[in-house]
């Protein structure tokens, strides 16, 4: 193979890869909740800003209050609440149960919770952990609950949307606040620069960042529940 077939074939190789990590590919976490999302043009977005809803922020609730108020709910062992949740829901929750711990010394590993709220029949606790960061919607009727990697938004009560990057893959979460049931999906190289919500959908703007190399890139995702 003469030099100049070689540098034709390695020029094909560096566009064919460079063309896949330039790629906006929705990676599939969880689909209980049965959601699906779709990319749509920037002027539907644009529409949808102009009669975008309020997201209803959670009412500020301290541990002692929400203890003393649900002891039923809020059972506290060996520095741990633990909750009721969907087991084997695709995005690591393997047992019927979620945890929110207190070890801050090293030998038991490093874990932490902070009680934000209420919103709409739910607790909001936030926790942390080594490399590991999320939020706990505990139902205060049935103790039920769910994570999700970022801070549940919602307008209605009805669903609620999260999202966070994780070392460069965005992770956005619909969640049901009445089953906790979930749809989660993973966007490899974007992250969330805007969220907006209109009738129990959300739209997001989406934009790249991970790879130097490929061209800045805005996508525009709505998620919802199918009907």
């Amino acid at each position: 193979m003469n030099r100049k077939l070689i540098l034709i074939f390695l020029l094909t190789i560096v566009q064919i890869s460079w063309a896949q990590d330039c790629d906006f590919e929705i990676r599939n976490l969880s689909n209980i909740l049965n959601g699906k999302s779709e990319l749509i043009d920037k002027s539907e977005y644009e529409k949808i800003i102009e009669i975008s809803e309020k997201f209803i922020d959670f009412k500020p609730k301290s541990e002692i209050e929400l203890t003393n108020k649900y002891p039923e709910i809020f059972k506290l062992k060996d520095s741990c609440y633990t909750f009721s949740a969907n087991a084997n829901n695709g995005i690591g929750i393997k047992t019927p149960e979620l945890k929110a711990c207190k070890y801050l010394k090293k030998e038991k590993g490093y874990s932490n919770y902070e009680f934000k709220g209420t919103y709409f029949g739910n607790a909001l606790i936030e926790i942390t952990g080594y490399e590991s960061w999320g939020f706990l919607s505990v139902d205060l009727e049935n103790g039920l609950t769910c994570f999700t990697m970022g801070n549940p938004l919602t307008s209605n009560g009805e669903t609620a949307i999260s999202h966070s990057n994780y070392y460069g893959e965005e992770e956005i979460a619909l969640t049901n606040l009445k089953t906790k049931e979930q749809y989660v999906i993973g966007i490899e190289g974007y992250r969330t620069t805007e969220l907006i919500t209109f009738e129990n959908s959300y739209y997001l703007k989406l934009t790249s960042e991970l790879h130097s190399s490929c061209e800045k890139n805005i996508k525009y995702l709505k998620v919802e529940i199918k009907n």
